[in-house]
């Protein structure tokens, strides 16, 4: 039987190391499990520098794990792959999110992997009245605004608007199960007996839609309707931008008084 190459030990090594199935690295890489099963047991002798990179951004590997697998690729194949251009398309995707979201006019905030917000401009800190999480430099959760109860009453038909926003995050989140941190806020997230309730009777159906309309009631600007603008940047450490648009008149009145679009 022939040996397994250390490229193959390695791409298992840093995979296990990370409590990640084959099946978790493949929907992670965009690759197949047959695909990854392959490479692994030595079957794949010649991936491509673009599998490189999706495998390093899926097991976010350090600067030392990068360089020993880098050398054992060149080793295998003969090719070497040029680390500094790697590394530039590696780039924090949060650090572009958060610059689209501060030179939009429109309300609009990121999201992480786990939807945390890491950024939010100034219209949609006043449009979700959040500047108390602000203040106390709070690490803000989009599903903590929802399941809060003193905030829950400000949304109109709050329990179809959780429903399909857990449904979103179980959707999105599908790939990163295996990570502490989920592991982690998924018990928090279920502190709350209606989370538990709704996630428990939540059955996916495939990608969602990027777009929804929504209601809430805002302390000083009243009934409000809202239209959800995704974009997504993909990756490993996927970044969504999430913007928020008028969804009626009176809403298109009240963005304009406030600047929040371009006229």
């Amino acid at each position: 039987m022939e040996q397994i190459s250390e490229f193959a030990q390695l791409v298992t090594y840093y995979r296990h190391e990370r409590g990640m199935s084959q099946g978790q690295l493949a929907h992670a890489t965009r690759l197949s499990r047959t695909y990854i099963y392959h490479l692994e047991t030595g079957q794949r002798a010649n991936p491509s520098s673009q599998v490189i990179q999706n495998i390093v951004r899926a097991l976010e590997l350090t600067d030392n794990e990068r360089q020993r697998l880098f050398e054992s690729y060149t080793a295998l194949t003969g090719q070497f792959l040029d680390q500094e251009q790697i590394e530039s398309i590696l780039l924090d995707m949060g650090e572009l999110a958060s610059l689209l979201v501060h030179n939009t006019s429109y309300p609009a905030h990121s999201l992480d992997k786990l939807w945390y917000v890491p950024s939010l401009n100034e219209a949609a800190i006043t449009l979700f009245e959040v500047q108390d999480y602000i203040e106390r430099n709070e690490r803000l959760h989009m599903l903590d605004l929802l399941f809060n109860p003193q905030r829950r009453r400000l949304f109109h038909g709050w329990e179809n608007l959780v429903r399909r926003l857990v449904s979103d995050f179980q959707y999105h989140t599908s790939r990163v199960t295996h990570l502490p941190e989920y592991k982690t806020l998924w018990r928090q997230l279920r502190e709350s007996s209606e989370f538990r309730r709704i996630s428990s009777s939540i059955y996916q159906r495939g990608r969602p839609s990027p777009s929804f309309v929504f209601r809430m009631q805002h302390s000083q600007l009243g009934r409000i309707t809202l239209r959800t603008a995704t974009t997504v940047f993909t990756g490993v450490n996927n970044y969504s931008m999430v913007s928020y648009l008028p969804g009626d008149q009176q809403t298109l009145a009240i963005y304009r008084m406030h600047r929040w679009q371009i006229s």
